[in-house]
């Protein structure tokens, strides 16, 4: 019984030290983790870049957010930051923040204010609710860089394509007809305007036209002459004498003799058809007036188209005297000329 006794109280010792060394590993974990939660075992270096600033904290933040609160650079409502808010905390962490800056967008009239982060123009157009159309110009240019109090000044620009349509007079074809008295007109064909199809390309800024662009033209029917017959027939009455003409034209006169001093040192005395060149021979432009054309002359008389010479062009005529004092004696001067009868008539 004395053995039992004494193997009893061998164990008390022994049940003892265990619940000793128990208490003291839950002191130590109930410490340390106090120390824990109290952050002097937590303590990490971050990094804050802003702008220019560079900031470096010690932390024991458990958040990208916290940490900017806690170094007192809190975050607007369009900052952007990398790592994101939510982001945990590590030790040597670099952290970015980019502040968003107001821009003035002026479009449709109308101002707005936006905060943003946009590094350029074309970035800002992209990352807002702004409708921006292809064709739009803005100003600053989509390369601008974006910095606080930028104007940025939309224009719409608007590009339609429109069909225009425009007459093409007539033109009149005038005939002339010495079987007609003058004055007299008859219209031989009527005329009719053409159509002309034009594609355009209008541009408009701000509802404004400012650039019209041709950019086809069709024909889509041919304008139509109008041919009118023209009287040239009349009468004149000359030394009491009443002369029946075809045609009446207002020339410029002036007269030559035959000989050499007018025709040059080969002058034969004849004209080009073979006439004596004599009073009552004129030179003329057969285009105007027609060889053998019988002529009446005011102030010169009755006379053949006979002859043709190098100055005499157009409405022109060259009236031919027998000797040179009559023909210095005519000078040059502004006649009528009135055709009486045609060659072969």
């Amino acid at each position: 019984m004395t053995r039992g006794t004494v193997r009893s109280f061998a164990r008390v010792p022994a049940a003892f030290d265990r619940s000793r060394r128990l208490l003291i590993v839950l002191l130590v974990t109930a410490v340390a983790t106090a120390l824990a939660t109290s952050g002097m075992f937590s303590q990490k270096t971050v990094t804050v870049i802003t702008g220019d600033l560079e900031v470096r904290v010690k932390t024991s933040a458990g958040t990208v957010r916290e940490v900017l609160e806690a170094a007192g650079l809190p975050l607007g409502p369009r900052d952007e930051v990398s790592p994101p808010p939510e982001a945990p905390v590590e030790d040597g962490l670099i952290v970015v923040v980019r502040r968003a800056v107001p821009v003035v967008v002026e479009v449709d009239g109308r101002e707005y204010v936006l905060m943003t982060t946009a590094r350029t123009v074309g970035e800002l157009i992209a990352t807002s609710r702004l409708r921006v159309g292809p064709d739009d110009r803005l100003e600053p240019g989509r390369d601008a860089e974006v910095k606080a109090g930028l104007r940025l000044v939309v224009t719409r620009v608007v590009k339609s394509y429109q069909h225009r349509e425009e007459e093409i007079p007539f033109r009149t074809i005038r005939r002339e007809d010495m079987t007609m008295d003058l004055g007299r007109t008859v219209v031989v064909q009527r005329g009719r305007p053409g159509l002309r199809r034009t594609l355009l390309r209008v541009t408009y800024e701000d509802g404004r036209e400012t650039e019209v662009e041709v950019v086809s033209t069709t024909v889509v029917r041919e304008p139509v002459p109008e041919v009118v017959r023209v009287g040239t027939a009349g009468t004149i009455v000359r030394d009491g004498q009443t002369i029946r003409f075809l045609k009446a034209l207002k020339v410029t006169a002036t007269a030559y003799e035959p000989g050499p001093i007018s025709c040059g040192a080969w002058a034969d005395g004849y004209t080009c058809l073979g006439l004596r060149a004599t009073k009552g021979i004129i030179a003329v432009d057969p285009a105007v007036i027609p060889l053998w054309s019988r002529v009446y002359v005011d102030g010169y008389g009755f006379a053949v188209a006979g002859d043709v010479g190098s100055a005499i062009k157009g409405h022109r005529i060259d009236v031919c005297y027998d000797t040179y004092a009559e023909a210095i004696s005519w000078g040059v001067r502004r006649v009528m000329v009135y055709i009486l009868e045609l060659p072969g008539s």
